[in-house]
């Protein structure tokens, strides 16, 4: 019998190629949106390939909120951010082979009243790895049995055998039954919309410029390491 292997991270906006990796190197991924909310993480904002280099697109919050649970974070919904976010990627990307091919899956998400944060990112990484065409299972951690927040706790609400994490990933402790993996990402150098190459961007920079190609270039940049067992003096 096949191992399960399991990987729990907070939602990106738009996540990375490491990120989107990770959902694609396991059978399960869960979608912590019962964690804390980071200022300066990727939690609110992306990275779009422009002709001067990249930007970041950010969606609006109300307050400073750094530490308050995601589904706690409220979006500003003033202001057209989600048309402003619709109007970058199609300036950036309408020319790419294959922005025009994923533009009807693509569209329906800017295209709604998002009023908070964990559900607007988290329907953004589905949109992502739908657009890759993954077939991971994605759950969100609120929809877990007794919506766990913990990372032992939302591990005892799966039955994975494996928990793999980002090589920079540190860990204090997990369920005595799950092995830990730790996985590096080799940031693959392709060809983009605009000359020079900008690393970081939102993944589906790789598939509006490489279609069903950009699923077989995702997978190559994992490299696992051998199992271990999470080392009790590390802190998350």
């Amino acid at each position: 019998m096949s191992e399960t292997r399991i990987a729990v991270q907070p939602p990106e906006y738009f996540p990375r190629l490491s990120y989107t990796a990770l959902i694609q190197h396991v059978d399960h991924f869960i979608l912590a949106d019962t964690f804390p909310y980071r200022r300066e993480s990727f939690q609110d904002r992306s990275k779009v390939r422009s002709p001067q280099g990249w930007h970041w697109i950010s969606i609006p919050i109300f307050g400073k909120r750094d530490g308050a649970l995601l589904q706690e974070v409220d979006i500003k919904t003033g202001g057209r951010w989600c048309e402003k976010h619709w109007r970058s990627f199609l300036y950036n990307y309408r020319s790419t082979m294959y922005f025009e091919f994923f533009e009807a899956s693509f569209r329906p998400f800017f295209d709604r009243t998002w009023r908070q944060l964990s559900a607007c990112t988290c329907r953004s990484v589905e949109v992502t790895a739908e657009l890759y065409d993954l077939h991971t299972s994605v759950t969100r951690a609120s929809e877990l049995e007794g919506t766990p927040d913990s990372l032992p706790e939302i591990l005892r609400a799966t039955t994975a055998d494996i928990l793999v994490v980002p090589d920079t990933c540190t860990i204090d402790r997990i369920c005595e039954s799950v092995d830990l993996q730790r996985v590096t990402y080799k940031h693959p150098t392709y060809r983009q919309n605009f000359e020079g190459f900008e690393p970081g961007m939102a993944a589906v920079d790789l598939v509006f410029n490489y279609g069903q190609e950009a699923q077989r270039m995702l997978a190559g940049g994992v490299e696992p390491d051998p199992y271990a067992s999470a080392d009790s003096s590390r802190t998350e």
